[in-house]
């Protein structure tokens, strides 16, 4: 049976995921994610800016996945970043805050133009109702 999806990590440990195309990664997947991973010192504090105020502790955000894979084609997005909220004085762990960003192209925009619309996808580990 032919994968899905494929998935690297990056040396920061951020997993990349890109979608299958026959019996390998699409080539179109791997071009995407080579630009974006160029990208994302630019990207990343934007899709931070978004979700930062669901939570108001001191702590640090951790980018886990870049998705370009079936994730965010379900979510209708170019791709998805995916971060924890890791709380000050405390590690990593299942039960820490979780977040998925997705960029998506509008549709009457160029393509030599690009500019990404950015949407909290889904959140995962916040208790609510928030204050």
């Amino acid at each position: 049976m032919p994968h899905e999806q494929w998935m690297t990590r990056l040396a920061d440990d951020t997993e990349i995921v890109v979608a299958a195309d026959g019996n390998g990664p699409s080539p179109l997947g791997i071009d995407k994610a080579i630009a974006i991973v160029q990208s994302r010192f630019y990207l990343e504090p934007r899709a931070i800016q978004l979700i930062a105020p669901f939570l108001k502790g001191r702590g640090s955000w951790r980018l886990l996945t870049i998705d370009f894979g079936v994730e965010a084609l379900r979510h209708a997005s170019e791709f998805l970043m995916c971060f924890a909220f890791v709380a000050a004085n405390t590690t990593l762990c299942g039960t820490s805050p979780y977040f998925e960003v997705g960029f998506a192209l509008p549709k009457q925009r160029p393509l030599e133009d690009p500019v990404f619309l950015l949407t909290v996808k889904t959140i995962v580990g916040i208790p609510f109702p928030m204050a």
